[in-house]
Order: C-alpha cells, then sequence, then structure tokens
C-alpha cells in the first residue's frame, strides 16, 4: 500500500450512498415529473458523471461490480464473479481499509460482496451485506441486528416474519438504536396493509430501509465516524420484477397491471431517503453511486424457482447431512461434512431432469455447495426426474416460483453524482474504479498502488484532449503512483 497521511484533511466528512442499479434514465424521467424533489437538488448540486461498469453479462453483475467500486480494480484482476467470494478474493486493502489505516473511523453499512472486517478495538463498524451467509457484524451487538435483517432479505419471497422471539430481541435493539415514530408507524400501516388490502408485501423493501437508515445514522454518530457507506436494494428489486407492468407497451406479454406503480413507489421512496441523508449531513461530500443500472428486457422468459422446503428437495435426491442457508433469490448455499460429500451431493443434485435437461445447478467450493434452478429449464406442471432409486416427482411439489417474469436487465451505465454544491454534467463515461481514489482524495489520503483509477477533479473543469474518449485521463499516471492530487 502506498503511504497515507494520519487523519488526511482534518474534519473531512464523507457519505457514500449506495443505491444499487438505479436507472439514470428513469431518474430523469421522475425528476422531469416532479416525482423526485430530493434527487433533484442533488442532482443540481451535483459533479454528475455516468459510470461505465465496464464488463458485459455474464460479468454485469452487482456482486462484480460493487467489489470493482470499492476495491479499485477491475473484474480482470481481482476476480470476484460469485456472490460470497469477495471473502475469499478481495486481498488488496479495500477503501474503507486504506481509510481506516489513516485513522479515519469508518462505518459499512451493508456494502455487496466485500471483504471488511475489524479488529477489537478498532474505530468504526461493520453490517455485512444480507446476502453473505458468513456474515459477522462488528461490534458483535450488531449481530442480533443483522441476522434479522439477513433472513428478511433472504426469505422475501416467502412473505412471511421471524419467530416471535427473534421480532422481540429486533424490536428492542432498533429502540435503542434510534428507531424514529415515523418509521414505526410505516412499519405498522405496511403489515395493515398488508391484511386489508392484500398483495403489497412487497413494500417491505422499502420499510426495511427506512429501519435500516435509522440504525445507520445512529451508528454513525455512536462511532464517530467520518466515512459510511449506506446500501439499498429495494428497488432494484422492484425492477427486476415490476418494469413489465410499468411500461407493458414494450412488452409483448404484458402484466396484469397489479404492480403498475412498484418502481415509482421505490424511486420515490428513495427519494425521501435521499432527502434524510442530505438533512443529517449537510457538511459531508455526498456521493451517490448505483454501480449498474437495468433497463427493460422486453424478450425475458427468465421465472426463477425456489424449494418449498429445502430438506425435502435433498431427501428426493438422495442427500444426507445437508445444511441449507438461504441466498439471494434461487441460489442457496449447502454445506456437507467434507469435501467428498459435497462432490456426491453435487453429482446427485446435476442427476435431476426435466424432460432431459439438467434441472438444478451446484458449484462445489470444498465442503460446500453453491445451488440453484435453471431458470430456462424449471417450470410450472413439468416432472422432476433422476431423484434416489430413478424417482421421480410433480416439480411444482419441491418448486416454487419467485415472484414473475422478470423484465428489467442489467445494464452497463450507472449514475454516479459528487454533492460539491456545484452543477456540472460530466461527458463520456467514467470508470467505477475512479471512485476510490476520487474519495480517498477528498481526505487527503493517497491513492494505494494497487488502484489503477483516476482522481476525478470534482472543484474544476478538467483540459481533455479531443481525442481521449475519458474524461479525466490527464490524471490517470499521477493517481497511479499514488499522488494526490488538489482538487
Amino acid at each position: 500500500m502506498a503511504s497515507t497521511t494520519t487523519g488526511g484533511r482534518p474534519g473531512a466528512r464523507a457519505l457514500l450512498v449506495e443505491f444499487n442499479e438505479l436507472s439514470p434514465t428513469l431518474l430523469d424521467r421522475f425528476i422531469a415529473a416532479g416525482h423526485l424533489p430530493h434527487f433533484r437538488a442533488f442532482r443540481d448540486s451535483s459533479v454528475v458523471c455516468t459510470t461505465d461498469a465496464g464488463e458485459d453479462a455474464p460479468n454485469l453483475e452487482p456482486w462484480i461490480q460493487w467489489p470493482t467500486v470499492h476495491s479499485g480494480i477491475p473484474f480482470a484482476e481481482h476476480g470476484v464473479f460469485a456472490l460470497g467470494e469477495g471473502r475469499e478474493k478481495l486481498r488488496t486493502p479495500l477503501l474503507g481499509d486504506v481509510l481506516s489505516a489513516a485513522g479515519i473511523p469508518v462505518g459499512v453499512f451493508g456494502s455487496m460482496n466485500t471483504a471488511y472486517s475489524r479488529r477489537p478495538g478498532e474505530p468504526g463498524y461493520v453490517v455485512p451485506d444480507p446476502w453473505d451467509v458468513d456474515g459477522v457484524a462488528f461490534p458483535d451487538s450488531l449481530q442480533p441486528f443483522y441476522e434479522t435483517v439477513s433472513w428478511a432479505v433472504q426469505e422475501s419471497s416467502r412473505n412471511g416474519l421471524p419467530g416471535a422471539g427473534q421480532l422481540a430481541r429486533f424490536a428492542a435493539f432498533l429502540v435503542r438504536s434510534g428507531l424514529r415514530p415515523a418509521t414505526v408507524v410505516a412499519a405498522v400501516r405496511q403489515l395493515v396493509d398488508e391484511r386489508r388490502v392484500g398483495g403489497v408485501a412487497w413494500r417491505r423493501a422499502s420499510v426495511l430501509d427506512d429501519l435500516s437508515y435509522d440504525v445507520f445514522r445512529t451508528l454513525n454518530r455512536r462511532h464517530g465516524v467520518r466515512f459510511a457507506t449506506f446500501f439499498s436494494n429495494s428497488t432494484a428489486h422492484y425492477q427486476h420484477y415490476y418494469w413489465r407492468d410499468m411500461e407493458p407497451e414494450l412488452f409483448d406479454e404484458a402484466g396484469d397491471g397489479a404492480h403498475a406503480d412498484a418502481v415509482l413507489h421505490g424511486y420515490r421512496r428513495m427519494d425521501a431517503l435521499l432527502g434524510r441523508i442530505m438533512a443529517d449531513e449537510p457538511d459531508s461530500l455526498l456521493v451517490l453511486a448505483t454501480a449498474l443500472s437495468q433497463e427493460p428486457w422486453a424478450e425475458s422468459a427468465k421465472r426463477t424457482f425456489r424449494p418449498h422446503d429445502f430438506d425435502a428437495l435433498f431427501a428426493f435426491a438422495g442427500i444426507r447431512g445437508a445444511v441449507a442457508k438461504p441466498m439471494m433469490a434461487e441460489q442457496f448455499v449447502v454445506e456437507l461434512a467434507s469435501p467428498d460429500a459435497a462432490a456426491d451431493a453435487r453429482r446427485k443434485l446435476h442427476a435431476l431432469t426435466i424432460d432431459g435437461a439438467r434441472a438444478v445447478n451446484a458449484d462445489l467450493d470444498g465442503h460446500r455447495l453453491q445451488v440453484g434452478c435453471f431458470s430456462d429449464v424449471g417450470r410450472e406442471g413439468a416432472t422432476l426426474a433422476g431423484g434416489a432409486g430413478g424417482a421421480s416427482r410433480a416439480f411444482d411439489e419441491l418448486f416454487y416460483p419467485i415472484h414473475t417474469t422478470r423484465s428489467g436487465r442489467h445494464s452497463r451505465d450507472g449514475a454516479l453524482w459528487f454533492r460539491t454544491g456545484t452543477h456540472r454534467v460530466v461527458e463520456g463515461r467514467v470508470a467505477l474504479t475512479d471512485i476510490a481514489p476520487t474519495i480517498l482524495d477528498h481526505f487527503g489520503v493517497a491513492t494505494p498502488a494497487h488502484m489503477s483509477g483516476d482522481v476525478l477533479p470534482l472543484y474544476r473543469t478538467p483540459e481533455v484532449p479531443t481525442q481521449r474518449s475519458r474524461p479525466f485521463s490527464p490524471l490517470r499516471e499521477a493517481s497511479r503512483v499514488g499522488a494526490r492530487q488538489t482538487l
């Protein structure tokens, strides 16, 4: 790591707002329509960039692009491809690690697929992302909160609630951690609407954002952090499943219209959250980043399926001693007693077929498997063959569909807004690897040699050779050798 200055610029503060996969196109449309006053105010006082995710499918996934943001290195170097690999493959210090080493207290709240941890006595806090099956919060008093949030996210397709004891502990934690009366009212209203109106359980994701932000702002004060990250996936989820209802004219098979306002609901709730962030952090550099975005997926036929009961699936396949942990959508992790047992379980899961096509994928990692039903094979009304002893069973008895056919897919463009107090729109695209060096420079901390991005000149217009497609390339060489740029 390049040398850093202890504490950097005294009093400097920054917050990285990670609103996963928001669409720059929809932001512009909804702002113009008057739906997003806080996004408008934020944008109109920001240096506005559009990022290039740097990859195409199958390497265009949030669990790939967010590690790029935090590590400051591209996918070709960090190699994090699957959800959960960040802990294993991110070997160089991340953005928060570099700041912490410089004496700047850091808080990490849900940043996806990263490798942050803390040791006793270190300042700051860490709340892992809710899909981390081995997530350990720091300090350990945050673990019950993290586990309940993780359960709520991973089990969102079931629309259930945790057990009474877990809910009671969760509520007690929230009361001690800054839960606002307005958030309580919103949560109660949500539960009442689910009973009276029905069909609105999907809105829980936005309520969870409000609960999480209450805790986030309290943690920042309690731990005296000067840099923090806040991650939200709620609207990304709405876009994936409900874009078809928002713009039915784009699709041959339109939705039923029941969720026509779901995507706008997500943007509006994030707008209100952004307003709170701006009010709470008037003197901080606020950085809004989406890492990638979404666009309509008109030709999609993708439906995701998940086991009703993991043990029933294992029994059908003839697998013993397996323990399943939900991960994301159709994916789940299966732990076995040994690598040999895991390899045997993988063989048995791969033997499950529908009309001769393999129905289930299982990637082997030591004594673990990462498992999911193939979306282009699984279907309602099919017969699942290849079980123990040659058994067959109705697919619907073992799997259920998660939500509806997906209608939003990932796109390379992302929003990146730095609230500096001055509005300027940057032409072209900037790289995700530029984010970490720019935030480090805000604190007066030199860019480590392993981070290859540029320090973006937020407070001045760079002189750019006309032949360059990326506007900040003249600064690249200086940032590579760890020189600190003056903004």
